[in-house]
């Protein structure tokens, strides 16, 4: 143990019988969350790495430091962790993988994960998920005059799509972006 603690004695520390801490580190037991932070806390680790190890929570994303993308800067780490549902709350959001290109000149490729905060409305201008007829979804941005609803895509190759805005039903709004490959 990296502390000089047997296992006994963490066992003891964090008040687990010492045959249940055995059967957890040999993978014959599962420990509870509260267990995991106990001996994190015990061992001086992350919680949430050592929970995430074990199933009980999700990993969250170590956030390196900085990077320029223009001038240089002074190569340093400065070690966070991001965790997706931290920053966008899972029960107001979701998912969806982007399928296609019509959205490419506003850096949505296909294949990313859009973020989706789940609505009903939206302003002119945002990128909606938008769904015509109740039987078919698309990813653009909105425009709405009058009874007409635009859906834009950010393709110069494309047209833009006008429905009566009684087909039209919005099912959210994009708020973020997971770029899953380098184009």
């Amino acid at each position: 143990m990296e502390r000089g603690l047997s296992l006994r004695a963490l066992a003891s520390e964090v008040g687990l019988h010492f045959s249940h801490l055995s059967k957890i580190e040999n993978g014959q037991d599962e420990a509870s969350e509260d267990s995991l932070v106990r001996l994190s806390e015990s061992l001086g680790l992350d919680a949430n790495l050592l929970l995430g190890e074990a199933g009980h929570r999700a990993v969250p994303f170590r956030l390196a430091g900085d990077i320029a993308a223009g001038s240089p800067l002074e190569a340093m780490e400065d070690v966070e962790t991001f965790d997706l549902g931290q920053a966008y709350d899972p029960h107001q959001h979701y998912l969806l993988r982007v399928k296609g290109t019509s959205m490419i000149e506003l850096g949505i490729n296909d294949g990313d994960l859009a973020i989706i905060r789940s609505a009903t409305t939206a302003k002119n201008g945002e990128i909606v998920v938008a769904v015509i007829d109740g039987q078919e979804a698309t990813l653009k941005t909105l425009r709405k005059s009058g009874t007409r609803i635009q859906l834009i895509p950010a393709n110069a190759s494309l047209q833009t799509m006008e429905y009566p805005a009684s087909r039209v039903e919005i099912r959210g709004v994009c708020v973020g972006l997971v770029r899953t490959t380098m184009r």
